[in-house]
């Protein structure tokens, strides 16, 4: 009985008490900046949708907590298709102002690529070149449901995850040489489309868009006005208090889902630029705690699964503050925990939830994926 209890004791489903508060504490100030940032008091029919929001990510996080996380990789196939047909179903039946509000929900790839990667373990060079065929398709569809510069962040995710994966040693084969090969092939192929794409479609979108980044006051009148505008708000900015002739705080511009990617910069010209640091420094915590339990997992799948969750939170967060300050292209990448959208909210719901899962069970599940009995029937003829 005593050796019993040590055993429950150390093999217990554990609690991060820490990362659930976290959670709860952002999610619910998140909520309240909007409210307050985006002026949502005088529009109640978008305060209502946005409880409905915050409601369902509570759901959503604590379903991801209680499920054992190995699923992942037992059908991470057919978890695929159900993000495709959701994805597409958006692009369909839920279109905003002339744009899908769900796409954040294609960075959910990036934790089922790992579980693709777990089910290839033990495997040759046919695995390896199955996992990149299945990485390009990932991009394929991220750039088709949430465009280009979220298919390349996702595309870079899952090149780090797959290398990683064979510096592990699960593939059967040379490790050094085939992370070299793969590193060198799968970092070949966005640079050629990049080529291509400057080459035969130089007056295309994404080349303007591109340029204009680059180079702003020339194309001031095209698309660089938004980073010269960007500079210009932050100009205005103070420490602490409202900046002064700020647009963001005009009239016309306040309202319901304006300026959603830059909601770090409405609460600068709203607060001053401390409260700015107060949210940037949130957004670090829950990526530095996110990391903490990727490092510590000595399981391979939790340590894969922890790997992609804290990447997807580190590069938004990183994507957010470089778009907000004019340091990237802009585009519709939103902050986790104070975004407007419903698939948005999911999204970080289910990383956080996996996140917890992964802790929850670091000291339960093995190295194999849990396997349900199958029922077989054998009938046998016997010599009597």
């Amino acid at each position: 009985m005593e050796v019993g209890l040590e055993l429950d004791r150390i093999h217990r489903p554990q609690i991060d008490y820490k990362l659930i508060g976290m959670a709860f504490l952002f999610h619910i100030a998140g909520f309240f900046l909007i409210l307050q940032v985006g002026d949502l008091w005088q529009h109640p029919e978008y305060m209502a949708g946005q409880c409905v929001v915050l409601l369902l990510s509570f759901g959503v996080m604590a379903g991801m907590y209680f499920l054992d996380y190995s699923f992942i990789a037992r059908y991470a196939y057919g978890i695929s298709v159900f993000v495709t047909i959701a994805l597409l179903t958006g692009q369909i039946f839920f279109v905003r102002e002339g744009r899908f509000s769900g796409m954040m929900l294609s960075y959910l790839y990036v934790p089922i690529f790992a579980g693709i990667l777990y089910r290839l373990r033990k495997r040759g060079t046919r695995a390896i070149m199955w996992a990149m065929g299945m990485q390009v398709v990932i991009g394929c569809f991220a750039q088709f449901f949430s465009g280009t510069l979220a298919a390349a962040s996702i595309y870079m995710m899952c090149t780090v995850l797959l290398v990683i994966a064979v510096a592990k040693g699960w593939f059967l084969v040379r490790r050094r040489t085939m992370a070299a090969i793969m590193a060198g092939v799968l970092m070949l192929l966005p640079a050629v489309l990049v080529v291509i794409n400057i080459v035969f479609f130089r007056h295309g979108y994404r080349t303007d868009r591109l340029l204009a980044w680059l180079n702003p006051e020339q194309y001031a009148k095209e698309a660089g006005y938004i980073y010269l505008w960007l500079r210009q708000e932050w100009g205005m900015a103070r420490l602490i208090g409202a900046a002064d002739n700020s647009l963001l705080l005009s009239d016309s511009l306040i309202g319901p889902y304006v300026n959603e990617p830059f909601i770090l910069l409405q609460l600068v010209c709203k607060y001053g630029i401390l409260a700015g640091v107060a949210l940037v420094a949130a957004f670090a915590a829950v990526a530095v705690r996110a990391f903490q339990i990727a490092r510590r997992q000595k399981n391979q799948l939790g340590f894969m699964l922890s790997v992609a969750s804290f990447m997807v939170i580190l590069l938004n967060c990183l994507e957010g503050v470089l778009i907000n300050t004019g340091y990237y292209l802009v585009s519709a990448m939103q902050f986790p925990f104070v975004s407007y959208s419903m698939g948005t909210g999911i999204t970080y719901a289910v990383l956080i939830g996996l996140l917890l899962s992964v802790y929850r069970n670091e000291r339960i599940l093995a190295d194999e994926t849990r396997q349900r009995p199958i029922w077989r029937l054998t009938i046998k003829w016997e010599k009597r």
